[in-house]
Order: structure tokens, then C-alpha cells, then sequence
């Protein structure tokens, strides 16, 4: 009899905490919904599916894309009339297109703290700190420095481009480092989104052309950026074409960076999750090939654009190898643009640069530097500063008389105390897996070389922009 008791009394008071979850459960559906954000955070539309993303989030909600993507594309654009009438001091305002990371802003600076480097670039770290000084002006040796009143952190000069990676030439897309978004795992995402919004315009619209072979989007470049496009392309069936001035995968063996890092995988289209973690180059290079031999997309490699026009809504792309003709055009070209080369034996190895990145990434080793310019002067300065490597500038003449007078004036006070060595009237003739053989004045000179930058000028890629028509603008960018 107690047993059956202690059950009817467990079975009521069960029934009487169920019941009452029920009931609030029902009158909890029954409310309105809340509104879609509070007015002190107020949502913006996702710039890929257009639905409201709340303030400060990191990702859309509904289609999943990380909102870091459109951080330049979004930026407000600089002109001459902003910060004319801002109240404040004036402060370092760095520009990222020019900062090679080398850190004289940040030593030179009196009050410590002001300056750092973070991602291999200069940041204004503690603003409140910034007394004008100036002296990170004088310091810096690309002049990525200059005083401004207003608060901005970063400019960049950048391709004006909107949210669907399309420029003011209409049909025109342009993804990538190009864009001003230098980071693996960005440039892969932006030439898979470039191609779906190529792919719906494709949709709604009639073939155009009067005839021959039109296919419906050509990428330019094979890097990052390009290789994603196409491989999106590919799986979409589309009618592409891909062309590289290099050979396959060389835009990594001249990539700036020594080594890669990605935090989290990345999905690349017909091949799955990507993760670079704490990579080298070479190991880089061994999964693009593997991706090219894998998925069958088809890149014309040794193939140079030299200009693009547009008519009839056709572009014309105009190549050594003939005229190319598509509806579309999806740019993944990096800033390297069209370096000019030594066409010696060696050049293609993986160790040989046209453009210096992060130049704190790089120590204890032998550099060679070759070209006489400010570029060429101004990535030696960064290499040897606090003789962190043994750098050698090679020029073929004996005077630095391209260079600015500043240049001039470090470079020889750089030489004097022995923080690099200058090899005047010098011609690189080979570069080998672990040295470099010269000819100074007649004389051959073997040196020992773990990489090797050559900076003696070509097309930048602006140039080739502002001849296609796009516009190029100043942003103000957030660190």
C-alpha cells in the first residue's frame, strides 16, 4: 500500500511540472515576434544573398559567407575633402599598399607603443599615445607614412570594385590580391563568388557575339584567386578560358610571402577543404599542382594579356597568341602586374621574387637584391635592418641615380656601416639553388643565396588598369 502511495504521489507532481512547462511553452509561441534587431544594433543587408546581418557579426547568418570578404570593398572611399574639417592632432596614417613591414616606424617612434606591426603591416596600435613627432615619417623607406587628422588607420589604393567584385567597366570582376585583399583564404573565396554571380548573369541574359568562339568568362591568372574562379567554372560547366603569363603555378613561385599560414580549412571547388598550416612555398606549389592534375581545369599557361577593350558586349582580350573573346572577364592578376625579367637560367625557381612582403619574415639569410631603383634600394634597407640577414645589392651601374636623393643617403650610410654590400656594374648570369653567379666589371663572382629579388621595373598593375578604363580610388580602411 506505501508503495503504490509514493507512486501516485510521484505521478502527480510529475504531471504538475509537465504541465506547467506546457503552458509556457504554448504562451511563449503565442507572443509577437521580437523585431529583427534592436535599434542599437542595426542589421545590413549580406552583400551576397541580401539578407539582414546584425552589426558586428562575422559571418551571414543565412548563406554563411564570412563578411571579412567585402572589408575594402565596403570601406569608404577617400577623397580630398575627408578629415579637411576634422577636429584632433595629426597622426600616422599608413598605407598598406606600401608598408613592407620593415618596423623603422616602430623603433623610431619616442612614444613607445604608438606604432606596431601586426599581419607584417605598420599599425597606429595606441592612437592616444601619438604626440606628431613625425619621426615615423622620416624613417619609412617607401614613404607609406604620412600625417593625417581624422583617425583613419590604413589607405589603400585600390581598384574601385563594388560588393559583387565587379568594377565600373561593366562585366568586368576583379578578385584577389588585385583588389586589395592579400590573404590565401580571401582571394579563394572571392574567385568562387565572382563566378556564381558570373554564372547568374549568364542565367538571365541572351548569348552575345556575332559569331566565332565566345566563351562565357575568361580569368586572367592562375594564382589563388584565378585558380578558384576557374575551378568554380569548370564544375559550373561553363564555357572559360584561363590565362597565365607564367608558367602553371607561378604566381606561387613568385609570391612575395616566405611562408603561408591559414588559420581554418577552405573549400576550393572539385577538390574539397584546403589547409595551409605554417607552409613553405615549395609545399604550396606541390598542392596546386596536385589540384591542377585532379580536377582537369584547363589553364593556357605563357600567355601575356596585353590590353582589353569592350564592344557589343564582347571583350576583346589581346594576347601574343591571338585575340581572345568573352562575354565576361574575372581578373585574379595579384600586384605584381608585369615584371620586367632577368631571362637568365634559374629564374623560374621558387626562391626568386619581383616584390617584397613582410620583410621581418625573412632572417639569417644570404638575399640578394638585384636593380638599382627605389623599390630595389628601399626592400635592401628592410632585408638588412639590425644586420638581420646578409643582403647584397647588385646594380649594372655605379651610380644610383634613378633613386631619390633619401634613398641615395640611406643606402650609403647602410654600406658604410656594413649592414649590406653594393656590387656596382653587376649583371646576374645564374641563379642556382643555393648561390648566384655575377660578372662585376668583366670578373665572375660567386655568392652563396637562399632568395633572390629582382626589382628592375615593368608594367605595375595600375597602370594596366587605368588603360582598360577601371578606376582606381583611395580607401580608408579599419585595422
Amino acid at each position: 500500500m506505501e508503495t503504490l502511495t509514493s507512486f501516485l504521489i510521484a505521478a502527480a507532481v510529475t504531471f504538475f511540472f509537465v504541465r506547467r512547462y506546457l503552458r509556457k511553452l504554448t504562451a511563449q509561441r503565442k507572443q509577437p515576434p521580437a523585431e529583427a534587431a534592436p535599434a542599437s544594433m542595426p542589421a545590413r543587408p549580406c552583400p551576397r544573398c541580401g539578407k539582414p546581418v546584425p552589426a558586428g557579426a562575422a559571418f551571414c547568418g543565412a548563406c554563411g559567407a564570412p563578411l571579412a570578404l567585402w572589408r575594402v570593398h565596403l570601406a569608404e572611399v577617400h577623397s580630398g575633402e575627408n578629415g579637411k574639417s576634422a577636429p584632433g592632432k595629426p597622426r600616422p596614417m599608413v598605407n598598406a599598399t606600401l608598408c613592407i613591414g620593415c618596423g623603422s616606424c616602430v623603433d623610431a617612434c619616442p612614444e613607445t607603443g604608438t606604432l606596431a606591426l601586426a599581419g607584417g603591416k605598420a599599425i597606429l596600435a595606441h592612437p592616444e599615445r601619438c604626440a606628431g613627432h613625425a619621426r615615423c615619417v622620416e624613417v619609412c623607406p617607401t614613404q607609406a607614412i604620412s600625417l593625417a587628422v581624422g583617425g583613419v588607420l590604413q589607405t589603400m589604393r585600390v581598384p574601385l570594385v563594388r560588393e559583387n567584385f565587379e568594377t565600373n567597366v561593366p562585366g568586368l570582376f576583379i578578385v584577389g590580391e588585385l583588389g586589395g585583399m592579400g590573404l590565401i583564404k580571401t582571394a579563394i573565396n572571392e574567385g568562387r563568388l565572382a563566378i556564381d554571380y558570373v554564372s547568374q548573369r549568364l542565367g538571365c541574359g541572351a548569348p552575345a557575339g556575332d559569331g566565332g568562339e565566345v566563351f562565357d568568362v575568361a580569368i586572367v591568372g592562375a594564382g589563388p584567386a584565378g585558380l578558384s574562379a576557374s575551378l568554380a567554372a569548370h564544375q559550373r560547366e561553363l564555357r572559360y578560358v584561363t590565362l597565365e603569363q607564367g608558367e602553371i603555378a607561378s604566381t606561387i613561385r613568385q609570391y612575395p610571402r616566405q611562408k603561408f599560414l591559414m588559420a581554418e580549412p577552405v573549400e576550393m571547388p572539385l577538390y574539397g577543404s584546403l589547409y595551409i598550416a605554417d607552409s613553405t612555398k615549395e609545399s604550396l606549389l606541390s598542392v596546386w599542382e596536385t589540384i591542377i592534375a585532379n580536377t582537369g581545369v584547363h589553364v593556357r599557361t605563357g600567355v601575356h594579356v596585353g590590353g582589353l577593350k569592350r564592344a557589343d558586349d564582347v571583350f576583346q582580350l589581346e594576347t601574343p597568341r591571338g585575340g581572345v573573346r568573352a562575354r565576361y572577364v574575372v581578373l585574379a592578376t595579384g600586384k605584381r602586374g608585369t615584371p620586367r625579367r632577368l631571362g637568365v637560367s634559374g629564374e623560374d625557381l621558387a626562391k626568386v621574387s619581383y616584390r617584397l612582403i613582410e620583410a621581418e619574415t625573412y632572417e639569417d639569410r644570404d638575399v640578394l637584391v638585384a636593380g638599382g631603383g627605389d623599390s630595389a634600394i628601399e626592400a635592401a634597407l628592410a632585408l638588412s635592418k639590425a644586420r638581420r640577414n646578409r643582403v647584397t645589392l647588385a646594380y649594372r651601374g655605379d651610380r644610383f641615380t634613378r633613386a631619390r636623393e633619401r634613398n641615395q643617403s640611406l643606402l650609403a650610410s647602410a654600406e658604410s656601416d656594413g649592414k649590406l654590400q653594393v656590387l656596382r656594374n653587376s649583371n646576374v648570369k645564374e641563379i642556382l639553388p643555393d648561390s648566384v653567379r655575377l660578372d662585376c666589371s668583366g670578373a665572375e663572382t660567386v655568392i652563396p643565396n637562399h632568395y633572390t629579388f629582382v626589382m628592375i621595373g615593368g608594367e605595375s598593375p595600375e597602370e594596366f588598369l587605368q588603360k582598360i578604363g577601371v578606376d582606381i580610388v583611395e580607401k580608408s580602411v579599419g585595422v
